[in-house]
């Protein structure tokens, strides 16, 4: 397969990305290409998907383009591209120019809510951190702390600062990320799998939160997914990977209406509906890709 090159859709987009390649390797040698080739623009206040089967890169993708990906002790990262820039400046985890690691400009909202926020301080200090970091303190930020859980639709807000993560469900510690993420001003908002966790119902309603929050607050919207069919009804654009590469890439009425890739069309197919009540069994990724 050859790598999909979207269209020069902006001279300054928020998120350019052209040819980027990621690799691991790890302590015995071995090199895995994770993404190869990708390319794609974001712009300002844009709502995007990158969708995929598990392994398919786009975390792997996404956590590249923001500056957070980093080697460990026992796998380093390499990567590499012909262009690579976030409101127009390079995106690099280290060295001269580099968008530091907790920037303003990106936040992201991580699939794992218990394991990313502190698990020992109240919700309320955790606010209260990043709100001072965008300039904001003392009853100002305590101010700005309850109306951000507000925002995402927490009730009993005094409660709810004063809490430790534990102390809250799974929904609400996913909902106090986003307002976390979002209290900092960023332009750019990822968020990694925000419905994997969810049933149908749930994470319909997360997806519109997002993309609700985002577009009153003039935030672009990366969302991480195997979703495709709610990727294709909350966003503008989506990228379909496989096996590292974005093998299709457009609006997102197109791609509901006239996908051109075999792998774009598996996806689709294989996403539960009230139709398939009639089916026994759904087809597999491995049974609509070996009929195309």
């Amino acid at each position: 397969m050859s790598p999909v090159v979207p269209q020069q859709s902006s001279a300054h987009p928020l998120l350019r990305v052209r040819g980027l390649d990621v690799r691991y390797r790890s302590g015995d040698g071995a090199d895995h290409l994770a993404v190869a080739g990708a390319s794609f623009d974001l712009q300002a206040g844009q709502r995007m998907a990158l969708v995929g089967q598990s392994g398919s890169g786009k975390t792997t993708l996404a956590l590249a383009v923001t500056g957070l990906l980093t080697s460990t002790g026992t796998t380093d990262v390499r990567i590499s591209a012909d262009q690579l820039t976030f409101e127009g400046r390079p995106v690099v985890s280290r060295g001269r120019g580099a968008i530091p690691l907790r920037t303003p400009g990106i936040a992201v909202v991580f699939q794992d809510a218990m394991n990313a926020l502190d698990p020992v301080r109240p919700v309320g200090k955790q606010l209260a951190a990043v709100l001072a970091g965008a300039g904001t303190t003392g009853r100002a930020a305590r101010d700005a702390a309850g109306h951000w859980l507000e925002r995402v639709g927490l009730r009993d807000v005094t409660r709810v600062l004063r809490s430790r993560p534990d102390e809250l469900s799974g929904g609400m510690r996913q909902r106090v990320m986003i307002a976390i993420a979002l209290a900092g001003g960023p332009r750019l908002l990822v968020a990694d799998e925000p419905t994997s966790a969810l049933d149908a119902s749930l994470a319909r309603g997360a997806m519109e939160l997002l993309t609700e929050l985002t577009r009153s607050e003039g935030v672009a919207l990366l969302v991480i997914s195997h979703d495709i069919l709610l990727c294709l009804e909350h966003t503008d654009v989506v990228g379909v990977m496989y096996d590292g590469e974005i093998v299709e890439f457009g609006d997102s009425a197109r791609l509901a209406e006239h996908a051109e890739h075999p792998y774009t069309r598996a996806l689709v197919e294989c996403v539960p509906t009230l139709a398939d009540r009639t089916r026994q069994w759904l087809p597999t990724l491995a049974d609509v890709m070996s009929t195309s």
